[in-house]
């Protein structure tokens, strides 16, 4: 059974969503983009998610192999559900390492890696105060860089509207942008907001 799905949050909202499909019974085979594969099963499984767009081809690469011999089934999510990503490349100036270029042969658009556990209850992947805030420091500044590039884009149909004064067209596309900007700025917000929380957390512990 294939789904198509979008999320506004895929970092966050992908595995909620997996784990309900789970408990209906539906395991999944393949993801490609924004499309999802799932086949009926009798066993019970569970989703993890973990944002890995910051990180080097060698580091994912090391530990996906660390996973998969541990007996985890794993797969590549893309942060943008909507680029289709053949050939593509992209400039990753938060990454780390050889990870700053991405391109569809490697990383690009297979940010979010998703584990599958047995049993019902999804394993967390990330325990420690410390790597949860330094996950969330990642997902803002992915976010930030996609921020900037979307406000300086509104900004610009901003102008573009006032110059053509106010064509319904250019008015159409500056509220689309705008709301999109938004979006991306109350995902970045959240993001800065468990940031802090945990990077707290993890210097009272230290």
């Amino acid at each position: 059974m294939k789904k198509i799905r979008f999320f506004l949050d895929p970092i966050s909202e992908l595995e909620v969503w997996l784990n309900k499909m789970a408990k209906k019974g539906y395991r999944l085979k393949t993801i490609n983009n924004f499309i999802y594969d799932f086949e009926k099963t009798d066993k019970d499984y569970s989703y993890s998610t973990q944002f890995i767009g910051t990180n080097s081809l060698k580091e994912n690469n090391g530990y996906k192999q660390m996973l998969k011999e541990n007996g985890a089934r794993v797969y590549r999510a893309p942060l943008n559900q909507g680029n289709i990503a053949f050939g593509k490349f992209r400039l990753r100036l938060y990454a780390h390492g050889d990870g700053k270029i991405a391109n569809s042969f490697q990383g690009y658009n297979k940010e979010i890696l998703v584990v599958e556990n047995d049993g019902k209850e999804p394993q967390k992947l990330l325990t420690n105060k410390s790597d949860l805030a330094e996950q969330y420091k990642d997902i803002r500044n992915a976010y930030l860089q996609g921020f900037i590039m979307l406000f300086t884009l509104f900004a610009l149909c901003v102008y573009k509207l006032y110059d053509s004064n106010f064509e319904v067209s250019k008015i159409f596309l500056s509220g689309l942008i705008g709301l999109v900007t938004l979006i991306i700025a109350m995902i970045l917000f959240k993001a800065q907001k468990n940031y802090n929380k945990y990077k707290k957390e993890s210097d009272l512990i230290d």
